[in-house]
């Protein structure tokens, strides 16, 4: 190779191209790095919250509890005036999770987070508690109510590739009219 050609190489403002590309190029990467540590970052204080807050901790076991016994119905307590009481011991629990679905779906929080850290407690919460958004569904006439929590519990408790079905419906929202 011809020295000549290096030099003009250099001197033609190619190297003033590359440069700029990969200058480009590597603050593309940077962007993307920081909004996926301020994702996490996001997504770990929001999860703090749960373990330290005693009204959300009782709400869950209060859910489970209620869920696990035969002789009760978490239907009843959406449906009977006289259980409505109670609805103020589950709805902390699913308001605490509705957020957080809402969150990843719009990509504020981030999914993998959240899946390594409350995963069981996220489908749970749901599993436990659908008979009772079912019924306010019903109720409210609104069939979107929760649908967030919904979307992620399935999304979350799915094998590996229904989790491409969950990154395109991630956009879509609730058309769902009685």
């Amino acid at each position: 190779m011809d020295i000549n050609a290096i030099q003009n190489f250099f001197y033609s403002g190619a190297s003033t191209s590359v440069a700029g590309f990969l200058i480009i190029a590597v603050s593309v990467v940077a962007i993307y790095s920081q909004r996926k540590t301020a994702r996490q970052k996001a997504s770990l204080e929001f999860l703090d919250k749960l373990s330290s807050n005693r009204r959300l901790i009782k709400s869950a076991k209060f859910l489970r509890d209620y869920h696990f016994d035969n002789n009760k119905s978490v239907t009843l307590i959406a449906t009977s005036e006289e259980y409505k009481n109670l609805q103020e011991q589950i709805d902390p629990i699913l308001n605490y999770f509705e957020p957080i679905s809402i969150g990843v779906r719009i990509g504020i929080y981030d999914r993998c987070t959240m899946y390594l850290s409350r995963k069981q407690q996220i489908i749970h919460t749901f599993e436990y508690s659908k008979p009772y958004i079912e019924k306010i569904r019903e109720q409210l006439k609104n069939h979107c109510l929760f649908e967030n929590l919904e979307w992620f519990s399935a999304c979350i408790s799915k094998p590996w590739h229904y989790r491409i079905f969950c990154k395109i419906t991630q956009f879509f929202r609730c058309h769902k009219k009685k």
